[in-house]
């Protein structure tokens, strides 16, 4: 049996109970784990303590923050295993960098405003970019990031480099372009009854309607909103809104596959007003 971490309310702390856990002797789950079996596991844990914020849940916020910084920990001691870097070099490059991009804190640099700080924050990281030798300017996005996110920090950093509408009536203007764009690539027929669709339309359609998200983005982005937050709580507020429609049926003894559309509104309607009063 080996000993448990006797500083737990430290850093240090982690810090022995991952080595134990990789260690002889430790358990045989965490040992098998590489880089690539834990990526899954980091993107769970970011978004379940994106939720915990949103919800503005303090205690369930400590426990997420911990494991993702389990994360960290996990990710650190197996690059250690294999001598690529050390727990105190994630340390020391981090604070390296937070240092070099705050020269406004550090420093002598003078800023009037946060758009100044942004601007130096960019600027800064291409000349850290260019040292690595990075030709695209959207390198610093993620490409694993969801599609949402992507869009809205590639019109972001379009935004930064004077390249957007100049006001939100020219964003409306384009989201109406490219809604009739596609609503001229979808077949008559099918708004009367689904269609099976070739590859050739399909293709067509698919450039079109990422024309029209694309562009609803950035109408998010001109509200100052971010558009996976407003997704994501849109898909909780469907969720409990449907299943207390269900609920209902289920109370009221009601056969879900006999009811008409009109029922079904009818109960939804009910449902709405049921869980806007629970949170309201």
């Amino acid at each position: 049996m080996l000993q448990k971490p006797k500083r737990i309310n430290e850093f240090h702390g982690l810090i022995e109970l991952v080595q134990a856990l990789r260690g002889p002797g430790g358990c045989p789950w965490d040992k098998e784990q590489t880089p690539r079996t834990l990526a899954p596991y980091a993107i769970e844990e970011v978004y379940e303590m994106v939720d915990a914020l949103e919800k503005g849940d303090d205690e369930s916020l400590k426990e997420e923050l911990g494991d993702v910084l389990f994360q960290v920990a996990l990710h650190a001691q197996m690059a250690e295993e294999r001598a690529a870097f050390k727990f105190e070099d994630v340390f020391q490059t981090l604070i390296e960098k937070m240092i070099r991009r705050h020269p406004h804190v550090f420093s002598e640099t003078k800023v009037k405003n946060s758009e100044e700080v942004w601007l130096n924050w960019e600027k800064i990281k291409a000349q850290e970019k260019n040292k690595e030798k990075s030709s695209s300017l959207f390198s610093s996005i993620p490409s694993q990031l969801p599609s949402l996110q992507r869009a809205y920090k590639i019109g972001i950093k379009t935004e930064k480099l004077k390249f957007d509408w100049p006001n939100l009536e020219g964003v409306f203007e384009k989201f109406q372009e490219e809604l009739s764009e596609l609503n001229a690539e979808i077949p008559e027929a099918h708004y009367k009854q689904k269609q099976v669709l070739n590859s050739e339309q399909l293709n067509r359609l698919e450039h079109e309607m990422g024309d029209v998200l694309f562009s609803l983005v950035q109408i998010a982005r001109h509200l100052d909103l971010e558009p996976e937050q407003c997704l994501r709580k849109t898909c909780i507020r469907f969720e409990s809104r449907f299943e207390k429609m269900m609920d209902i049926t289920k109370q009221e003894s009601l056969d879900w596959s006999q009811l008409s559309n009109s029922q079904k509104e009818s109960l939804w309607e009910k449902a709405k007003n049921l869980v806007s009063k629970a949170t309201s």
